[in-house]
């Protein structure tokens, strides 16, 4: 049986930080950006006081608090604002990385390998995996992560709209969150259908 080792702590990789910031900095500027920062939570303004690369892996502590400074200074009161901060921050990681993967293989095998990209972002968040991935009804279940903040599944929300699409799927109106850990589900559950482009 092979051992998985995982960090005593939940870590967010520098991947999932840099489209966020990126979209932060083109619509409000950078010196708003530096505002922010200085209003966040001690172990973001750590995390950010440095470079951040893709494959650094800092305190999800740290990636929350961001969400939670943005939500509190940027959305003025919109409950879809950190699912459309999702969507772009989507559009920046996923844009050619994931196209060459569409050319090799279909929509519903590459939701099937949702598996895989989950850790590339996230470790010690448990894990996450395709239930479901017909166009009739596609589920993706993140487990073992009761520590993920409802503002993460607001971003998870517009993310994977921006995955399915790069993937080939129009995603139809309808997709969220349908059981969340933070509402007492024993997992944080996705659904959505779509259709082929």
């Amino acid at each position: 049986m092979r051992i998985v080792s995982t960090p005593s702590a939940p870590e967010v990789s520098g991947r999932a930080f840099l489209g966020v910031l990126r979209h932060v900095k083109q619509t409000a500027g950078e010196a708003a950006l530096v505002r922010l920062i200085a209003q966040a939570p001690e172990a973001t303004q750590r995390a950010l006081s440095q470079r951040i690369p893709h494959t650094a892996w800092f305190p999800y502590t740290a990636f929350s608090g961001l969400l939670s400074t943005l939500d509190a200074n940027l959305s003025r009161g919109d409950p879809e604002f950190t699912k459309r901060l999702g969507v772009v921050a989507g559009q920046s990681d996923l844009g050619t990385v994931f196209r060459v993967y569409v050319a090799l293989a279909s929509t519903e095998r590459l939701i099937r390998g949702c598996s895989r990209v989950w850790p590339s972002y996230y470790r010690g968040c448990g894990q996450m995996e395709a239930i479901a991935w017909e166009p009739e009804r596609t589920v993706l279940r993140i487990t073992h992560f009761p520590a993920m903040s409802p503002l993460h599944c607001r971003l998870m929300e517009g993310w994977m709209v921006t995955a399915m699409d790069t993937l080939g799927a129009q995603v139809l109106p309808g997709a969220k969150e349908t059981a969340c850990m933070a509402r007492g589900a024993a997992f944080h559950e996705f659904t959505c259908t779509w259709r082929k482009k």
